[in-house]
């Protein structure tokens, strides 16, 4: 008994240790795609490649550009370079912002924690009322006010997420003056002035988000409604509440967990154009003046962030999936 315990936990660390070598290898590929793509992508749409970014034309002598030319190794061809960089950041090393000189490590992580938050509250109440919304559309299908649902869902996907905060701002923060239009608290400075800053903006992630989630969740629990599962808990006279909370919601769960892991990439950015509208101050603040100023190593940093996080998510995805149902493969 206590061998074939011990072996079943054995089993267990080494799947466990397999499936995280699997999502470091994930992310490691992962990031140097998209930062070659990038790397290469800023070099050959500047005329003279970012050495014309950081050198004044002309000027290769002087104390400065011999400065810039070593510390960014100019001299060098795009591929060398972007190995260079890509052996600093596999050590934790980013580089530094060619516009203020600050390390890119340094600018993200300051960042970092107003990214995290309105991402991480953003997923969290799109789940905790597109799930319910989802349920209620199949409670009331029949109904008025399940036609309605549906309706209300297709308005909500519709809309642009660059639409949603104009008219939040020009409502609620404009016209009844209820919230701040921009700006951004952090909790440790003040609780109701972050929820006040954190309102407009979540909202307008939410709906961009929720008619998604809700129309998943209404379609596949539809789908699974006709089992003989379903047919005998219903002929048992269980309520309908019931049936769908205990006995659909689980199996169309699958759906709902791979359109999340599919809609990460858009969450965040989403919520990067969202910081960007309210002036949050995050990381869409830091990806906009980067993008404007061709700071490449910050547009490296923010790329290796969004690709981090997403690979993360998925894996947590994938984790959720093999528990709803096991006879899930996670090869």
């Amino acid at each position: 008994m206590e061998r074939s315990l011990s072996a079943r936990v054995a089993a267990g660390l080494r799947t466990a240790a397999s499936a995280g070598a699997r999502v470091v290898a994930r992310m490691v590929a992962t990031i140097a795609g998209a930062s070659l793509f990038v790397f290469v992508l800023l070099e050959v749409s500047i005329p003279g490649g970012y050495r014309a970014t950081l050198l004044t034309p002309g000027d290769t002598r002087s104390t400065r550009a011999r400065r810039l030319i070593q510390e960014y190794h100019l001299d060098d061809n795009v591929f060398v370079r972007y190995l260079r960089w890509l052996g600093d950041a596999m050590r934790g090393d980013f580089g530094r912002s060619s516009l203020s000189g600050d390390s890119v490590s340094d600018l993200i992580t300051h960042r970092l924690s107003i990214s995290m938050e309105l991402m991480l509250v953003a997923v969290a109440l799109t789940l905790l009322i597109g799930i319910p919304l989802g349920l209620l559309s199949v409670a009331w299908a029949e109904r008025t006010a399940g036609k309605l649902l549906s309706v209300f869902f297709g308005v909500a996907q519709s809309i642009p997420i660059y639409v949603t905060p104009i008219f939040l701002t020009a409502f609620f923060a404009v016209r009844l003056r209820w919230l701040p239009a921009s700006g951004w608290t952090r909790i440790s400075d003040s609780l109701v002035g972050n929820i006040e800053n954190l309102v407009l903006p979540l909202t307008a992630l939410v709906l961009a988000e929720v008619g998604i989630v809700a129309r998943i969740v209404r379609s596949d629990v539809l789908r699974v409604m006709g089992n003989e599962y379903i047919v005998a808990a219903k002929g048992k006279g269980l309520s309908t509440r019931y049936v769908l909370t205990r006995h659909a919601l689980r199996p169309a769960s699958i759906g709902l967990l791979n359109l999340i892991g599919l809609n990460i990439g858009s969450l965040l950015t989403g919520a990067l154009i969202v910081e960007t509208i309210f002036g949050i101050g995050g990381l869409g603040q830091v990806l906009l003046e980067s993008s404007l100023n061709r700071d490449l190593y910050v547009l490296l940093g923010v790329t290796s962030y969004s690709v981090v996080v997403y690979v993360l998510f998925n894996a947590i995805v994938d984790a959720l999936l093999l528990l709803l149902d096991p006879r899930i493969s996670s090869k």
